[in-house]
C-alpha cells in the first residue's frame, strides 16, 4: 500500500514539475544557445551547437546564437547549457535551461549514444536528451525588442540582395514581405522536418534525417530580380515562392512541393 502511495505522489510531482516548466519557459521570449560548448574544442564543432539550436526551435522555443540576437532585454530570455561527456562505451549529453540569474529551470534526461564516430554520437545523444522537451509543449511568445535603445537595427538582420532592394516591381516587393526574417525557420513536408537558414544571398534548406541523426542540405534559395530560384543538391534549378503565411512552394516537374512553416 505504501508503495502505491509513493508512486502516485511521484506521478503527481512529475506532472506538476512538467506543467510548471512548460508555463515558466513559455513566459520567456527567446533562448540563447552558445556557439561553443565547454566539452568541445571549437565553435560549433560537429555541428552540435547548430543541432541544439534547431531542436530548441522545433520544440517551441525562439532560439538564437548570441551574435544573432535582436535588441532584447537580457532577462526576457533563457540560456541553454549543454553538458557533454564522451566515454569509452557511451557518449552522454544533458541539456539545461537557466534564467538570466543562473537559476536552473529545467534539466533534460541524459541522452546516450554508443556510436564511436564523434559527430554521430553527439547528434544522437543530443536528440535523445531533447526527447524530454517534446512532452513539455513549450510555446514561447513573440520576442520583445528593447525600446530603451535608440537603435532599431537587429544583430541577426542581413543585407537583402541589391537586385531586390533596387527593384520597383510591386510583385517582388510583395514577395519580399512574405519571406521569413528569422535566422532559422522550421518547416514540414509530408511528415518530415526541414530547417530553412537565412543567408546573405537567400536561404539554405536542410532536412532533419532522424535515422542519420543529422541535418542534410537539400538545396538553396536565391533571391533574384524576378522571383525566387531554388537549386537542389544536384544543381537543378526550379522556380519557388513564399505565400502570405510564409509557406514555401517549389515548382518541380513532378508537381509543386509545399513546405509548411512551423509556427511557435
Amino acid at each position: 500500500m505504501k508503495g502505491k502511495v509513493f508512486f502516485v505522489l511521484l506521478f503527481l510531482m512529475m506532472n506538476s514539475y512538467i506543467g510548471s516548466a512548460q508555463q515558466s519557459m513559455s513566459d520567456y521570449s527567446y533562448i540563447q544557445v552558445p556557439e561553443t560548448f565547454e566539452f568541445l574544442k571549437g565553435k560549433d564543432q560537429h555541428q552540435v551547437n547548430s543541432l541544439t539550436k534547431f531542436l530548441f526551435n522545433k520544440y517551441g522555443f525562439n532560439a538564437y546564437f548570441e551574435n544573432e540576437l535582436p535588441n532584447v532585454r537580457k532577462c526576457d530570455g533563457l540560456y541553454a547549457v549543454v553538458e557533454g561527456q564522451p566515454g569509452f562505451i557511451y557518449t552522454r549529453i544533458t541539456v539545461i535551461v537557466k534564467d538570466c540569474n543562473g537559476v536552473e529551470l529545467f534539466r533534460s534526461q541524459e541522452g546516450k549514444s554508443k556510436f564511436k564516430e564523434y559527430k554521430k554520437a553527439y547528434h544522437q545523444a543530443v536528440r535523445r536528451a531533447f526527447e524530454s522537451f517534446e512532452e513539455l509543449g513549450v510555446q514561447q511568445k513573440e520576442i520583445n525588442l528593447d525600446d530603451s535603445s535608440s537603435t532599431a537595427t537587429t544583430k541577426n538582420s542581413e543585407p537583402v540582395s541589391e537586385e531586390i532592394t533596387n527593384t520597383t516591381s510591386k510583385e517582388i516587393v510583395a514577395a519580399k514581405g512574405n519571406m521569413p526574417t528569422a535566422k532559422f525557420s522550421s518547416y514540414t513536408y509530408q511528415g518530415s522536418s526541414f530547417l530553412l537558414r537565412k543567408t546573405a544571398a537567400g536561404y539554405t534548406l536542410s532536412q532533419e534525417v532522424t535515422g542519420a541523426d543529422e541535418l542534410v542540405l537539400v538545396g538553396k534559395l536565391t533571391m533574384l530580380k524576378d522571383g525566387v530560384q531554388y537549386t537542389d543538391s544536384m544543381g537543378s534549378m526550379h522556380e519557388a515562392f513564399f505565400d502570405s503565411d510564409k509557406n514555401l512552394s517549389i515548382k518541380l516537374p513532378a508537381g509543386t512541393k509545399k513546405f509548411v512553416l512551423v509556427k511557435n
